[in-house]
């Protein structure tokens, strides 16, 4: 673990250009990359996770490499995780030191905002690494490791807390506070009233985490019911979008043609240029149609083509394309057969090279909401708060309600009418499904399927009896007759992917841990990574040992990766599995 240094800052972002020489910097010369980092912190996150929640996959069939969340989730030997770095060097670091000079310059607006993005950042990576360095971060070369209840227990503290001093005008706007220039805070132009806004929807956020397993108690939905209520009756709530203005290297959206890479030897580029879309993800979640046409469009949610543009090759028509998870494209076809990931008609704004990336969404927050609404009991107003975040990311893409030609019902309505006929006929399923789609590319994505422990009908697991991530209907025009539609029921379940390197994942489903006799998930599914070996393993082995990261070589476990989060563990009030199996 890194101790505490302050990278100097220059060019557009005022980004170091040698992160290991240190130089002194002023207040507003070293906010700018906080709030660049905590923006490319979800990048980071979110390109995971885009292939850990199966949205996407790749052409390639190798079970190895460097990327090995879309190869054959080989971890272990992968030395580093691009977001470990991100949270504990390039914000943890600096932003410690940003607060250590605000408050010697008695501007502590600016520590409200580093402390707001490092609450961000925080929840970020323990829900990704469970246990991890917090309370002696930047002490020690060999900082403990807190846990992940321990961890937690911080982040709800450090909220409320939050909350209040953005109340406090000698925190906001003191007498000695340095002003915040819209070139400073390219996210809020310094607005104390906006960053307070996204302090209270952040913890939102972290309470959403005790459903469905954690707390799921009538007293804990009506209070994110409220939380949320609060935020969104705010006026000074503005959705956090980080916008790039284009041009060279990182002035450019990571999701973007350009692929831009921060410091090239810790991050990853985009490789939308050589992904697909999933079958999960464009056949089942988004009804995409096995054939195409003018008549029908490419699938039954008006956002796939808005998400990405399909693509033709010179035998066939245009249609959308997909391929399951880790299999491997076959040798018949191209990459350029399948859909333009960064296209989208021009409507995605993610991934346009001066396209933005928001570290919350307005859909997010009423999909918060809706998921309070339906454990609280109140199905009626979760499907009302549900439909309310679906049109809401239909007009970011630019969907319009343009119909089919020849039927009596647009496609945006038989969209509705297929997917979210109605409150009395409204799951879980259905409100997670939807919000899948709304958290493309982003973070939450592949967290909200670990919270729901991968369930489908593949694995048993079910929440109010129902496996969430298995679709059970959809409106699939195989066949046309004279501008007519002919509907059919299918059903599709999230499975593991293909290709799985064997040494790890051909193992038997189930991992029984040796102190408890315990089983965790069935199916053996990837719950949290493993900690970062190029420092962690080298530098804090004894702390990997004593949480059991690790055995005393050093050598990380690949059952570690299998471990739920604390807000993932079993809870029968609200989950069953059909095959009778139980887990921490």
């Amino acid at each position: 673990m890194l101790t505490s240094v302050m990278t100097g800052c220059q060019d557009w972002l005022d980004i170091n250009t040698d992160p290991d020489t240190p130089i002194t910097v002023t207040l507003d010369q070293a906010l700018p990359p906080a709030i660049f980092y905590a923006a490319q912190l979800c990048y980071d996150h979110a390109e995971y996770g885009v292939y850990m929640a199966q949205a996407l996959t790749t052409a390639g069939k190798s079970q190895t490499g460097s990327y090995p969340y879309s190869q054959g989730w080989e971890f272990l030997g992968v030395n580093r995780h691009p977001m470990w770095r991100r949270h504990f060097y390039d914000l943890g670091a600096n932003i410690q030191k940003l607060n250590e000079m605000a408050e010697a310059q008695g501007s502590l607006n600016y520590e409200l905002i580093g402390r707001t993005i490092m609450l961000h950042s925080t929840m970020l990576t323990t829900d990704v690494f469970g246990d991890m360095p917090r309370s002696e971060a930047y002490q020690k070369t060999s900082p403990k490791y807190d846990s992940q209840e321990e961890v937690y227990e911080w982040l709800f503290n450090e909220a409320d807390e939050l909350v209040k001093l953005y109340q406090d005008p000698e925190w906001t706007n003191g007498k000695t506070a340095l002003p915040i220039s819209a070139s400073t805070d390219r996210i809020y132009q310094g607005d104390m009233q906006k960053w307070a806004a996204l302090a209270k929807a952040l913890r939102c956020r972290l309470w959403l985490r005790k459903l469905p397993n954690w707390d799921n108690t009538p007293a804990t939905c009506q209070k994110i019911i409220q939380m949320v209520d609060e935020v969104l009756g705010d006026a000074n709530w503005q959705e956090p979008q980080y916008h790039y203005p284009g041009g060279m290297t990182e002035s450019n959206c990571p999701w973007g043609a350009f692929k831009p890479v921060i410091n090239a030897w810790e991050s990853r580029g985009n490789r939308l240029d050589s992904s697909i879309p999933t079958t999960f993800f464009a056949y089942a979640i988004l009804g995409g149609y096995a054939i195409s046409g003018t008549a029908v469009k490419y699938a039954l949610d008006p956002r796939a083509d808005m998400i990405m543009t399909p693509r033709g090759d010179a035998g066939n028509a245009v249609a959308l394309r997909w391929l399951e998870s880790n299999i491997g494209m076959d040798n018949s076809m191209k990459v350029t057969y399948y859909p333009d990931l960064y296209a989208g008609n021009g409507h995605n704004p993610y991934t346009s090279n001066i396209g933005y990336i928001p570290l919350i969404t307005q859909e997010e927050m009423l999909f918060i909401k809706a998921e309070a609404q339906y454990w609280s009991g109140d199905k009626a107003g979760a499907y009302e708060t549900t439909m309310q975040a679906v049109k809401y990311n239909m007009d970011r893409y630019g969907v319009q309600q343009d119909g089919l030609s020849g039927n009596a019902k647009t496609r945006y309505e038989r969209f509705f009418e297929v997917r979210l006929p109605g409150a009395a006929q409204f799951t879980i399923a259905d409100l997670m499904q939807q919000k899948y789609v709304a958290m493309y590319l982003l973070p939450e994505q592949w967290t909200d399927m670990r919270r729901y422990n991968y369930s489908s009908k593949t694995n048993g697991i079910l929440y109010d009896g129902v496996p969430v991530y298995t679709i059970t209907t959809c409106h699939n025009p195989a066949r046309q007759k004279k501008n007519a539609v002919t509907d059919f029921t299918i059903e599709y379940s999230l499975r593991r992917p293909f290709n799985l390197y064997a040494p790890y994942w051909d193992q038997p489903d189930c991992y029984e841990d040796p102190s408890s006799k315990a089983v965790y998930s069935p199916n053996a599914w990837v719950n949290r990574l493993n900690p970062d070996t190029e420092t962690e393993t080298k530098y804090n082995k004894g702390e990997l040992i004593r949480i059991g990261a690790c055995d005393a070589s050093g050598k990380v476990d690949y059952h570690w990766m299998q471990k739920h989060l604390i807000w993932a563990k079993f809870n029968p009030a609200v989950c069953s599995c059909s095959n009778g199996m139980e887990w921490l």
